[in-house]
């Protein structure tokens, strides 16, 4: 795999809600969310596709003893990185790059559903991610394509929201912007 493309999946009608349109492929710590928001408002919510981490390539190439080598450039800030992680697998060659740029995030919890249904193209895959960054966690997803370009969206997004949040928190401690409510 290349460079990743985002692609983004419309819902037939704007106050659609995720859970009318992808029935139960959601962790059930989101179906109150899924049920209760449009498409639109749980895309906002939980896809953390805007933010200071921006992936630019990824690339995977086999390696000795059944391993890939990834390599990525990322965007962080302002700033361009470039990074390799050799591992059995590409979340954890991410989260391995992330890391060593400086995002320290655990995955707490990894749902991933294939779907084919509700006018998405064949082989489409929603994956969902809860990250934790220092005490904080953050459910994020992506719907993609393909499953490894899903999951990588995703573990970004949660990277993003838990970021975006973090800092309001260290805004709202030091009186200038109020915490908003802890999920």
């Amino acid at each position: 795999m290349n460079a990743l493309t985002s692609t983004s999946f419309a819902p037939t009608s704007p106050s659609e809600s995720f859970a009318a349109r992808f029935g139960g492929v959601v962790p059930r710590e989101l179906n109150a969310s899924a049920q209760a928001m449009s498409w639109s408002a749980f895309r906002a919510e939980y896809s953390g596709a805007s933010g200071p981490i921006r992936l630019g390539t990824w690339q995977a190439s086999d390696a000795r003893g059944g391993r890939k080598t990834f390599e990525a450039t990322f965007g962080i800030g302002d700033s361009i990185h470039s990074a390799t992680a050799t591992s059995y697998g590409p979340i954890d060659a991410l989260t391995s790059m992330l890391y060593d740029a400086g995002i320290h995030i655990e995955i707490t919890a990894f749902h991933q559903q294939p779907l084919s249904l509700h006018q998405l193209p064949n082989g489409s895959t929603a994956t969902f991610v809860r990250c934790d960054l220092d005490g904080r966690r953050e459910w994020a997803m992506a719907i993609e394509r393909d499953g490894v370009e899903s999951s990588i969206r995703a573990v970004i997004g949660a990277a993003n929201l838990l970021h975006s949040r973090c800092r309001a928190a260290r805004r709202s401690l030091d009186g200038s912007t109020p915490l908003s409510s802890a999920r």
